[in-house]
């Protein structure tokens, strides 16, 4: 189920991306770049027992270019790095500290891995992924260039 999300998700900003209009009608996407800082909060709903387990964690990272570093709490979160790329709606991470055939989300470790839903204004950063039953979201603020 997990791996058909993140293939259609994954689809849907292939389609997007092809949908948009030409050069001269685009307006730039402002590309997130520097070091930022807020909170990850990982939700879960079990169905059994109809209940949430939420995990909140303080969160640092530094976007250089194309690469992101994870640093702050890594007592839950990894401190990881990788990749990433982006269009006006969809930001993705390519995290190269998760084991080649691993799922980032069955991890002893939270990763920044994946197609995530985002919002950048040049201060304020926030981006999600979610399926049916989980959540990863990131609320983080720009300190520095």
């Amino acid at each position: 189920m997990k791996k058909q999300l993140l293939c259609l998700l994954t689809g849907l900003a292939a389609v997007a991306a092809g949908c948009m209009k030409s050069n001269d009608d685009v307006t730039p996407v402002l590309q997130p770049q520097g070091k930022f800082s807020g909170t990850f909060q990982r939700i879960h709903y079990a169905p059994a027992t109809k209940k949430y387990d939420t995990v909140k964690l303080n969160f640092q990272m530094e976007l250089v270019n194309n690469t992101f570093k994870v640093t702050g709490d890594t007592s839950k979160h990894a401190g990881s790095n990788g990749t990433f790329g982006y269009n006006a709606a969809q930001i993705q991470w390519i995290d190269v500290t998760v084991p080649k055939g691993a799922n980032a989300l069955n991890l002893p470790k939270y990763h920044l891995y994946g197609n995530y839903n985002y919002a950048y204004d040049g201060t304020a950063f926030k981006f999600e992924a979610y399926n049916d039953t989980l959540k990863y979201y990131y609320d983080l603020k720009k300190t520095t260039n």
